[in-house]
């Protein structure tokens, strides 16, 4: 058997014959589950496409190389969690347009609804065993720092900017970088969350994620109360 350490066939390298979605989730999950099985240097392709039942050129074909693959795979990882996410219709703008006005929440609530949504994708039992992986084999491949960038699915930020977006004009918060604090809530939760859980290797029982999201979104409402 030939190891990932062989050539790789010429022209092969990111240019598939042509549109194969099904044949590129079947490669990428088969990626995740031999990663996490075997760490990713002993984990090897001709596995990987074995698994995924296609053939070895076929993996390199979708991904070019190991490397690739991993980081690929990792993307596919944060994705996937990401769709699990689906806005609070608590926070929907109130009929009346006004401040606070019936079919709203008031922000504290939405954040704090919004941040147990976070942690319940933070937590995600396979995301963190690859997040897991990642951190332990990063030092050894630097190659591999790619996947250690943007760690939380920025459509998590994306909604939290709208909500902020809106809690102004609204009135009710005075947030005059919504991107910026969205993304130190969001990091507030996150450090938080795989703090309190060991990094997704402990449960985190209810009142714990309930006492992250709720502290967090006390001090930001505090912070940027108008």
């Amino acid at each position: 058997m030939r190891t990932d350490s062989a050539p790789r066939p010429r022209g092969a390298v990111g240019r598939p014959a042509g549109p194969q979605p099904a044949k590129r989730q079947a490669i990428l999950e088969a990626a995740v589950a031999v990663f996490l099985r075997e760490g990713y240097t002993r984990a090897s392709v001709d596995v990987i496409a074995d698994e995924a039942h296609v053939s070895k050129q076929t993996v390199y074909n979708h991904f070019g190389d190991k490397q690739r693959l991993f980081l690929a795979a990792v993307d596919g990882e944060r994705e996937r969690v990401a769709a699990r996410f689906t806005p609070d219709l608590a926070d929907e703008p109130a009929n009346d347009g006004g401040p606070g006005g019936e079919g709203a929440a008031d922000a504290e609530t939405a954040l704090v609804s919004f941040g147990h949504r976070v942690l319940q994708v933070l937590l995600d039992e396979r995301a963190s065993a690859l997040r897991r992986l990642v951190i332990s084999e990063v030092a050894r491949h630097p190659s591999l720092r790619p996947a250690c960038a943007d760690g939380e699915p920025q459509q998590l930020v994306r909604y939290l900017v709208d909500l902020l977006t809106r809690r102004t004009e609204r009135g009710e918060l005075s947030v005059d970088d919504p991107p910026t604090v969205a993304r130190q809530f969001v990091a507030l939760l996150v450090q938080q969350g795989l703090h309190q859980s060991m990094y997704g290797t402990r449960p985190l029982p209810g009142h714990e994620a309930a006492a992250i999201c709720e502290r967090a979104a006390d001090l930001f409402v505090r912070a940027y109360r108008r």
